[in-house]
């Protein structure tokens, strides 16, 4: 975000290279995880039918209201980087011009549910600390209490958690999803 601000006031505590070296340093370490973590939430929404770098890009500067801004050299490695995992899978179509389409693989699913969900309560428990109010979607999905994995409560029949193995039932019935 910082690296945006192009006009600078010479008196602007922004203008220290000291003060802009330090915070730039730090929203790239805050932006490290989350990208992968953003880039896999694009990816999922795109279904099987995937998407292609360009659109992922696009998508993710859209959603995010021009928040996380990826570069290309950026995105590809952690694409790259994601197939090799088995965390997404890569096909090539030609339809005009070569590209790329990235789709999510099931068990790429498996880990994006367990990052969103862990993120989601590491958001949840620190928001007190700066003022911000996090609503989690609990009448779509149910947070793991014992990994904060993201388990989506339409797939009613199951009974454990898919991650950590935990049994959800109990959770489910304060809910009144279970008898």
């Amino acid at each position: 975000m910082i690296k945006r601000v192009k006009e600078l006031d010479s008196k602007a505590l922004i203008a220290s290279k000291e003060f802009r070296d330090y915070v730039e340093k730090q929203e790239t370490e805050i932006n490290r995880g989350i990208s992968i973590l953003c880039i896999l939430s694009i990816v999922s929404q795109a279904g099987e039918e995937g998407s292609h770098g360009y659109k992922i890009l696009k998508d993710l500067t859209e959603q995010t209201n021009d928040m996380l801004v990826i570069e290309e050299g950026t995105l590809y490695p952690i694409l790259r980087k994601l197939e090799n995992e088995n965390i997404i899978k890569a096909k090539k179509e030609e339809s005009g011009r070569r590209r790329k389409f990235y789709s999510i693989t099931g068990y790429g699913k498996k880990i994006f549910n367990h990052l969103a969900g862990f993120y989601s309560k590491l958001t949840e428990a620190i928001a007190p600390l700066f003022d911000v109010k996090v609503n989690l979607k609990s009448e779509k999905y149910l947070f793991c209490p014992m990994c904060a994995n993201k388990i989506e409560l339409s797939n009613l029949e199951l009974r454990f958690c898919d991650v950590c193995g935990h049994n959800i039932e109990k959770e489910l019935k304060e809910r009144g999803l279970k008898k």
